[in-house]
């Protein structure tokens, strides 16, 4: 009964209208350079991936990143903020590590609310 009563009572939101749009999300995959090893080349890759991730986010290109566990060739996502594949791509492009061969991206079109995005942390 109390289960009926809390859809009841949910189904005034899940009426409600949400803005949708077109996103473009990138898998991240092990790429044909890839080592699990760590070396100074790789530190080097890594240090200018993350430098990218943070440039890309400062000019609101890039929505969230991050990396996948346990995802066996999967190595990480990125979500843009552009419905173009050909503009993502050309951001990836400008990524060491993929521009190394450490990772290759693979790029969808992705449908979801507009505006979505991170939230700030907690304090």
């Amino acid at each position: 009964m109390r289960l009926l009563l809390l859809l009841f009572l949910a189904l005034p939101l899940c009426a409600q209208e949400v803005p949708m749009r077109i996103y473009i999300m990138a898998i991240l995959e092990k790429g044909p350079k890839w080592t699990k090893e760590s070396t100074p080349e790789t530190k080097e890759l890594l240090k200018g991936h993350m430098e990218n991730i943070g440039r890309l986010a400062k000019e609101g290109k890039l929505i969230l990143a991050g990396p996948l566990a346990e995802a066996g060739d999967a190595a990480g996502i990125f979500l843009f903020d552009t419905t173009s594949i050909e503009e993502a791509r050309k951001w990836c492009d400008s990524d060491p590590a993929i521009h190394a061969g450490r990772f290759q991206v693979k790029l969808w079109k992705w449908y979801s609310a507009k505006g979505i995005g991170i939230l700030p942390a907690a304090k």
